[in-house]
Parts: C-alpha cells; sequence; structure tokens
C-alpha cells in the first residue's frame, strides 16, 4: 500500500499504528505477528524482511544504549 492511496487521516492513522504494532511484536520477538500485520497492509515479503531487521537492528543499539548506562558509562552519542 503507498501513502498515497490512503485518502484521509483517518485511514493514515489506522496505517501507522498498524505499523507500530508490528514493531511492537518484532521487538517482543514475535515476528510471526507482524509478518502477517505487514502481509496484510501490503508489503511483499522482501520489504517485510527489510523492516523486521530495520527493527531488530534499532531494539539491538537501544538496548546496547541502556546496558552501557546501566553499566555507568554514557554512550557518546548521548552526551552531544
Amino acid at each position: 500500500m503507498k501513502l498515497s492511496e490512503l485518502k484521509t487521516e483517518t485511514q493514515k492513522e489506522v496505517f501507522f499504528r498498524y505499523l507500530s504494532i508490528a514493531e511492537h511484536y518484532i521487538s517482543t520477538e514475535n515476528e510471526k505477528e507482524a509478518e502477517k500485520i505487514l502481509k496484510n497492509l501490503g508489503y511483499n515479503k522482501k520489504t517485510i524482511k527489510s523492516f523486521i531487521k530495520t527493527v531488530q537492528n534499532h531494539v539491538a543499539s537501544e538496548f546496547q544504549e541502556m546496558k552501557e548506562i546501566m553499566m555507568g558509562r554514557v554512550p557518546k552519542r548521548l552526551l552531544n
């Protein structure tokens, strides 16, 4: 589905909420449910795999930063 196909603000809001739900499923390691949602939104397999990998990388980087903070180190990226 393309963003231009969404006519009203309500449609856009629902679309982005479903994307958020898919992100949540990925971050809780429930990729199958995320794949179902993304497939229903009209994404192809290649895009779904890319989306899942991107979210997983984001979650991993956030976890690494939290780990460093808990160990008493502050990531340089947060200092600027």
